[in-house]
Order: C-alpha cells, then structure tokens, then sequence
C-alpha cells in the first residue's frame, strides 16, 4: 500500500506541475509588459481542466495559412499524429535496447585488447550530432537508388504515407551508443564480482555466465538508465518530425502553439511513459527485494 500512495502521489505531482506550465506562456507575456496576470492565469488553467474534461468536445487552432485559422477537434484527428509519433518513439527505444545488449553481449566475449577497441569506436560514434545521422542515412538511400534503382525507403512523408523504419533507426542509433556505453560499465562492474569467479570455478562457460547471470542483473541498471535516454529521444524527435517530414505531433505543436495543446501533447508522451517505467520500477525492485537477481 505504501508503494501505491507513493506512486498516485507522483502521478498528481507531476500533472499538477504540467498543468501549471501550460498556463506559464501567459504569465511570461506579462512579466515581459510588467504585469502580473494571475487572475488570467488562474482563469486559464481553469479553461484547460475544463476542456480535457470534455475531451471528446476538444479542438485546438489550426492555421492553414494567409492568416486563416479554423478549429480541428483534436480527437480523432490529432489522435492519429500522437500515435504516430509514439509508435516511432517507443519502437526506437525497444530497438536501442535491444541493440544496446546484443552489441554489449558480444564485446563482452571478445578479449581485452579487442575490447577496447570496439568500446573506442562506439565511443567516438557518440559524438556524432543528429541531424548528420538523418542527413547519411537520407544520402545513402538516395545514392542506393540512383546505383540500383531500388527505393529501400522513402525519404519524406507525403500526405497519408508512414515511414517507420528508417526514422526508427535515425532515432535509435544515438541512444543505442548511450545505452551500450551505460550497459558496458555495468557488465564490466558485474564481471568484477565474486559470483562470477564462482560460477567461473564451478566451470560455467563464459556465454553462459554472461547471459544467464551477468545479463539479468545488468538489465535493472539498464532500464533505470534508460529513462534519461527516453528523455533525450523526446528532445530529437522534433528533430526527426521535421527532417522526415512526418505528421506527427511534435511538428503539429510547433505550427499550431498553444496552451492546452501543449498540455495534450505533454499528456500524451507522460502518461505511457510514467506507466511504463513505473511497472518496470515495480517489477526490478520486487526482484531485488526477492534476491532475484543474484547468483
């Protein structure tokens, strides 16, 4: 019970706090003029409770240029830009991982020397900025046509088209460098400790050892490191939302600012998240309190 109230606690907190930063635009516009608008404030926040609370009712402004704004409800038409953009958030994160462990698996297994190596080179791949990574992996599949003739993938979104693979993997590679360097020093720090020189005396193989006990400690520090990359991904995928021209709701935000849909946009990326971390959270500390992830 007290996990739970610990939890809700956390959930209310952290709407609260995203509910008050919607409204924050005009109190910035006022201390800009010297005012303290907080009665326009308070008036605002009110409006936003009142509009998520009629959800289906709501509708956002839309410009579609020379001035012209009309109203789109925000379900189901936006819906589908927040889906959008969550599918290509979360697949690249289930990739990075993936990828993270698989690339930490077989360094691990390599000697020392070659080790270092591989770690250097992934390293040094690190420091690369995105838009580089979107602008290569644009150029290959352009230069892959004009040598072959075969359309790998389509560059940009146009009109009701989805792209996922190709902005899967431009979002995913940087977090996967991120998140392999992570998962490395925490199986290198795993490699260290004395289970494994029993399990080596007991005359375990090493393949075994990594991926039956070295493998599930490590993926408790891997996921709680993996929220900062959750994070980092979210900063990149405007970034993407814009290069790859897709519909998604980062791009929309960023045409059509305002308010209370600046709260929904919020909403829609915290809630799953919140939810999926905190299930992950629940489920690795009950392992550890049960002594699951020891030899």
């Amino acid at each position: 019970m007290k996990g739970i109230f610990k939890w809700v606690i956390q959930l209310v907190v952290a709407l609260f706090s995203i509910l008050l930063i919607s409204g924050a635009p005009l109190l910035i516009a006022g201390f800009q003029r010297g005012e303290l608008l907080w009665k326009e404030y308070i008036e605002t926040l009110q409006f936003h409770v009142k509009s998520l609370w009629n959800f289906r009712e709501l509708s956002v402004d839309y410009y579609i240029g020379r001035g012209e704004v009309r109203q789109v409800p925000v379900f189901p038409q936006l819906l589908e830009n927040i889906s959008y953009s969550l599918q290509l958030l979360f697949l690249a994160l289930a990739a990075a991982i993936i990828f993270a462990l698989i690339g930490t698996f077989i360094t691990m297994l390599l000697s020392g020397k070659l080790r270092s190596r591989v770690k250097l080179v992934f390293y040094f791949l690190e420091s690369f900025p995105d838009i580089l990574i979107i602008l290569l992996a644009q150029l290959s599949i352009v230069i892959i046509f004009q040598q072959t003739g075969v359309l790998v993938s389509k560059i940009a979104a146009i009109g009701d088209d989805r792209i996922y693979w190709l902005p899967v993997l431009c979002l995913m590679i940087l977090p996967m460098i991120q998140l392999y360097r992570l998962s490395m020093l925490t199986f290198e720090a795993e490699e260290r400790q004395m289970y494994v020189e029993l399990a080596k005396s007991l005359g375990f193989s090493k393949v075994f050892i990594l991926f039956l006990h070295i493998l599930r400690n490590a993926m408790i520090s891997v996921f709680f490191q993996s929220k900062k990359t959750m994070w980092f991904m979210l900063s990149n995928l405007f970034i993407l939302e814009l290069m790859f021209n897709i519909p998604g709701i980062m791009y929309y935000m960023f045409e059509n600012l305002s308010g209370i849909l600046f709260l929904v946009t919020v909403l829609s990326f915290f809630l799953p998240v919140f939810l999926l971390y905190s299930l992950g959270e629940w489920y690795f500390l009950r392992r550890m309190n049960r002594g699951g992830a020891t030899l």
